[in-house]
């Protein structure tokens, strides 16, 4: 049986991620060298669900059924902004740029997108709550503590200056395959919802 690791979305358009580039370039130049594996601009999107390995012939009803559960829903628009790190500053792992505006619409497609998995193909969305989030870096396995105290410092100077990055007007959903190569991970569209 064939499978594709898969996770639903909302991309961004293409002013948005020039907007996240120009963060990253900031992050980047008072970051210490090689402590961060950014995140390449075409890859750069929201997910609503990461479904993981997903056998291909269910591609094709999850893409109907997901038509099917958000027809009739209105767009609505989100604000990028401040820095943050997960778990958090002291011990950077992810660096990302958090979701603000209409998020109770975005938390509505959360859940009844979660939903819509569970009752299709028995997917169990994460127990602990949706915390939507861009993701602008990974931080490097392995770097010695010396260096992730530098980082720390440098994006502890950079918060203050990262306001808000800009709006995302959600005016779809996609259903999305990663494949994960030596250079990174290629997103492939494989079905896209309007909102309307």
């Amino acid at each position: 049986m064939e499978v594709i690791r898969t996770f639903m979305a909302i991309e961004l358009p293409s002013e948005t991620r020039q907007k996240l580039v120009e963060v990253q370039n900031r992050l980047r130049s008072s970051a210490p060298p090689h402590a961060v594996g950014w995140v390449a601009a075409q890859n750069f999107h929201l997910t609503l669900h990461f479904l993981g390995n997903l056998p291909v012939e269910k591609t094709e009803p999850l893409s109907r059924a997901l038509t099917e559960r958000v027809v009739g829903l209105a767009p609505f628009s989100l604000k990028l902004l401040e820095l943050g790190c997960f778990p958090n500053l002291r011990r950077p792992r992810v660096i990302w740029v958090g979701v603000g505006g209409d998020t109770e619409a975005l938390m509505a497609l959360h859940g009844s997108l979660g939903q819509l998995l569970n009752d299709l193909i028995g997917f169990t969305p994460e127990s602990r709550p949706y915390a939507p989030h861009l993701t602008l870096g990974r931080v490097s396995k392995g770097i010695p503590s010396r260096r992730l105290e530098q980082l720390a410092q440098a994006l502890t100077g950079q918060i203050s200056q990262v306001g808000q990055v800009g709006e995302v007007p959600v005016n779809g959903v996609s259903l999305m395959k990663s494949e994960l190569t030596r250079r990174g991970p290629i997103y492939t569209r494989l079905a896209h919802q309007p909102l309307v």
